[in-house]
C-alpha cells in the first residue's frame, strides 16, 4: 500500500473515530460519586457566603476626601546613555 493511501486510511480512521465517539471516551461517572460532588458543591457555596459575610464592610471614598487627596509629584529623568553604548564593538 502506498505512503498516500495510507495517510487517507488514517485520516479516514480518525475522522470516523472523532464523529462517532467510540474509542477511549469519557465514562459517565457513577451516581454516587456524583452525590458526594453535589454535596461539597453546596457546601462550599454555602461557606463561601458565610466568609463574605464576615468580611468587613469597606466604605467609600467621600468626593471630598478624593479631592483633598495629596498630589504625587511626577519625576522628570534626564534621557542618559545605556552603560553598553560607550562599549566598543568589534
Amino acid at each position: 500500500m502506498s505512503v498516500p493511501a495510507m495517510n487517507l486510511l488514517l485520516l479516514l480512521s480518525a475522522l470516523l473515530s472523532a464523529l462517532s465517539g467510540l474509542g477511549g471516551g469519557v465514562r459517565q461517572a457513577p451516581v454516587a460519586q456524583q452525590a458526594v460532588a453535589q454535596q461539597v458543591r453546596d457546601v462550599v457555596v454555602s461557606t463561601a457566603a458565610a466568609r463574605v459575610a464576615l468580611r468587613p464592610a469597606q466604605p467609600n471614598a467621600a468626593l471630598t476626601d478624593v479631592v483633598a487627596a495629596p498630589v504625587v509629584a511626577v519625576l522628570r529623568l534626564a534621557a542618559a546613555e545605556p552603560i553598553f553604548a560607550r562599549r566598543r564593538r568589534e
